[in-house]
């Protein structure tokens, strides 16, 4: 087809050639292009095909390589007639621009006789605009070929090539090529278009999750200060019940009957329990909200961990559950917020002795690690076990093992969760080993800290004071 279109005049050149004889045109000597670009509009135009012109060059530059030896001129127009690049053979692209063929001219057909924007995007193919069988004489040894480009899913036409030659080609496979470096440059401006779509999707929702996280975050901030809040009111009247009950048994201790110092001694147990249950709520809060502070002192961690033990024997003997300490080492002074890790080993001893039946045993083993300068305790029981498959859940907040043998005993689902946020506030790890009527073992591994914070603390009548009242609360839901 395009063969035939060199051989006669095609209707577009004749429509062409009668135009430029209406305008007074010489064919022999056409006029140098008025219209042009200032270099500030002509970079403005460049940025706005910015990435148009990096696809075309791309591909023309390809072209270039291919057809090389042959002289080659190629020129990047807008929809407009804008000629924005230049690319090709430096003699060829001297001569033209004698002829005002030059980046920043528009194509106007007043002025060169075809417009060969016009003409291409009309045609919408490959077409030849110049040649043997055009009006312009000077240009009769070469061959110039439009062609458009554009979006293939819109047909929404940006622009055209126009590829000059100084020999005319008539063969396919110039048209080959060109056709199909044009293609190539439809589907890349295709594929970067739908990248961007995909793009702004994506923006799209990487900004509506945020709005989702900042609205959840915002409602989990007020759920936890709701929570710092009626715990706070609970904790008043828990504390005046129990200062009511010491103070009955203080003054009238001689005088309680036995009946109603078992009823006393029920409430106070209750009020424990409450107490711990208000207690773990509000300091869940905190580490969520990371108001937790490091109070560290410098002990001698195997006498706190031994005296932790031995002070709940008297639980483990109610349940005749026999409790062993062992330890690798007598004695390793280390820095330790001592109160948070009674409560973790408090509360590993409490669920041990819940799930241990009678008769059973549980081991708290500590041993010194000299190579990578940690230390293991551990909590060892011959109780139900936990379930593979509930092993992390243990450790989330509200996370239980819900099955008949972990109902023996009530709790709140917040014991363990808090145990691993005082691990992790002591830069440590906890692990649970457990199969379900196997037992369960928690080992938890604490850095080695033996700089003194303050000077060496001694464990006193004090410490012992809090420890009771410790153990009171936190075994409070232990009772026969």
């Amino acid at each position: 087809m395009f063969q035939r279109e060199c051989d006669q005049e095609a209707s577009y050149i004749i429509e062409s050639k009668k135009k430029c004889l209406e305008l007074g045109l010489d064919s022999n000597n056409p006029k140098m292009p008025k219209n042009i670009m200032s270099e500030l509009e002509l970079g403005q135009k460049r940025d706005a095909y910015d990435e148009i012109l990096e696809v075309v060059k791309f591909f023309s530059n390809k072209m270039i390589k291919l057809l090389e030896g042959t002289p080659v001129l190629i020129t990047i127009t807008d929809e407009d007639g804008y000629l924005l690049d230049v690319l090709g053979d430096k003699s060829i692209r001297e001569t033209m621009s004698k002829f005002g063929v030059k980046p920043g001219i528009q194509f106007r057909e007043e002025e060169m006789g075809t417009n060969v924007v016009s003409l291409t995007l009309k045609q919408n193919h490959p077409i030849q605009l110049i040649g043997s069988n055009h009006y312009h004489k000077c240009f009769q040894d070469s061959a110039c070929y439009g062609v458009p480009f554009h979006y293939s899913d819109d047909g929404n036409l940006l622009g055209s090539i126009c590829i000059m030659t100084a020999i005319i080609l008539h063969n396919p496979f110039f048209l080959m090529t060109l056709t199909t470096v044009v293609d190539a440059i439809e589907r890349e401006l295709l594929l970067r278009k739908q990248n961007l779509k995909i793009t702004e999707q994506k923006e799209l929702l990487y900004e509506s999750e945020k709005r989702q996280r900042e609205f959840l975050e915002k409602d989990l901030a007020m759920k936890d200060e709701f929570i710092t809040l009626i715990t706070h009111e609970f904790k008043t009247p828990i504390n005046v019940i129990y200062s009511a009950i010491q103070l009955i048994e203080h003054v009238y201790i001689s005088e309680i009957p036995e009946s109603v110092n078992k009823l006393i001694g029920s409430i106070k147990r209750n009020t424990f329990r409450q107490l711990r249950l208000v207690n773990n709520l509000l300091d869940i809060t905190k580490l969520k909200s990371d108001q937790f502070k490091l109070n560290l002192k410098y002990l001698d961690i195997v006498f706190l961990t031994r005296l932790i033990t031995e002070s709940i024997k008297v639980y483990a003997d109610q349940k005749r559950i026999n409790l062993y300490f062992k330890t690798n080492v007598n004695n390793k002074n280390i820095s330790i917020d001592d109160e948070k890790y009674e409560r973790i080993i408090l509360n590993l001893l409490s669920n041990a002795i819940k799930f241990t039946p009678e008769g059973g045993s549980i081991t708290v083993e500590l041993k010194e690690n000299s190579n990578d300068k940690t230390v293991d305790i551990s909590v060892t029981d011959t109780g139900v076990g936990i379930p593979k498959e509930k092993h992390k859940v243990i450790f989330h907040r509200f996370g239980q093992v819900e099955n008949n043998l972990s109902r023996l005993a009530e709790g709140s689902g917040i014991g363990l969760a808090l145990v691993k946020m005082l691990v992790i506030i002591l830069e440590g790890e906890i692990e649970v080993e457990s199969e379900v009527g196997c037992g369960s073992k928690f080992t938890i591994t604490l850095p080695i800290k033996e700089e003194i914070v303050n000077e060496e603390s001694k464990i006193s009548q004090r410490y012992d004071n809090r420890l009771i009242n410790a153990i009171n609360v936190e075994f409070s839901d232990i009772y026969f």
